[in-house]
């Protein structure tokens, strides 16, 4: 894992309530960290997913800031590569039912003419493509739709896959968490998919055992009606104390004019992270290569 698991220091109260809620000490499932920028946000997210790896806990885990189009199709199939691709098949399929290609050939001249190749992603050789431990590939088309109701269809009988998959990874996994990280740039699409489709499931409780953490310069605004189940909470500036246990204790630097370091950073763990980096390279030894 990069360095960043080892220096994570002083968002333990963030961390130790993302446990509570994993062992259920808590009717919260819901996390949302708004913070200003540099302020850690994403040593947290980063810090969780590592917490799922080494406990084999499925997770979804999206930047927003890989500005990435996000839409309902690349979050699902996302998620589906990130937490297991094999309980998601029925996904797969119903994707491919609903993707295709068409290509016209066309000329002039004789012997000239057009070759149109229809949608063949809903037949039976594409349902029945496996890959590996029997994992229906995806053809990775995008949505063939002749009109926005035909579109709406497509969108939520795929939804209604990616979650009734869901559900069958916890029968066997009894946890799953997403993990959103910079969610002041997430696309409209991806937005809506978590108002309309991933909340609105936990607000049912329709996925017991699944985890949403939010983290961003702004959170999503919930219904009231959702407010129990919603932990909010902010990020603290690092103390001198904190400064010393990351650059000394964390990142092993010597030699530094640690006030004067806290002074200017002002205690943003970000800018105390990017003045120890420069640190820490002014520190390495030179490569002899003359």
């Amino acid at each position: 894992m990069p360095d960043y698991v080892d220096w994570f220091v002083n968002r333990e109260k963030q961390y130790q309530g993302f446990q509570k809620m994993l062992a259920r000490e808590t009717p919260k499932t819901i996390m949302l960290v708004e913070a200003p920028a540099d302020m850690g946000k994403t040593w947290l997210i980063q810090k969780v997913r590592h917490h799922c790896e080494q406990a084999s806990i499925p997770a979804l885990h999206v930047d927003f800031r890989d500005r990435r189009p996000h839409d309902y199709l690349s979050l699902v199939r996302l998620a589906r590569d990130q937490m297991g691709a094999q309980y998601f098949n029925l996904l797969t399929t119903t994707i491919n039912s609903f993707t295709g290609v068409n290509i016209t050939l066309s000329g002039s001249g004789q012997g000239s003419g057009s070759v149109k190749i229809a949608d063949i992603s809903g037949s039976t050789v594409q349902a029945q493509d496996v890959a590996g431990r029997d994992i229906i590939k995806d053809n990775q088309f995008y949505i063939q739709a002749d009109s926005d109701m035909a579109r709406r269809a497509a969108e939520g009988q795929i939804n209604d896959a990616f979650f009734a998959c869901l559900a069958t990874l916890l029968e066997e996994k009894k946890q799953a968490v997403f993990l959103f990280d910079s969610f002041e740039d997430v696309t409209a699409d991806a937005g809506r998919w978590l108002q309309d489709y991933l909340l609105p499931r936990q607000h049912s409780r329709n996925l017991p055992g699944v985890l949403v953490i939010v983290a961003g310069r702004k959170a999503p605004t919930l219904a009231a009606e959702m407010k129990d189940l919603v932990a909010k909470t902010g990020l603290d500036l690092f103390t001198e104390a904190h400064m010393r246990e990351y650059i000394v204790e964390r990142r092993k630097i010597d030699g530094l004019d640690l006030p004067t370091i806290f002074k200017t950073s002002g205690g943003y763990p970000g800018l105390l992270a990017k003045m120890a980096d420069v640190a820490a390279m002014d520190t390495q030894k030179d490569e002899d290569w003359l």
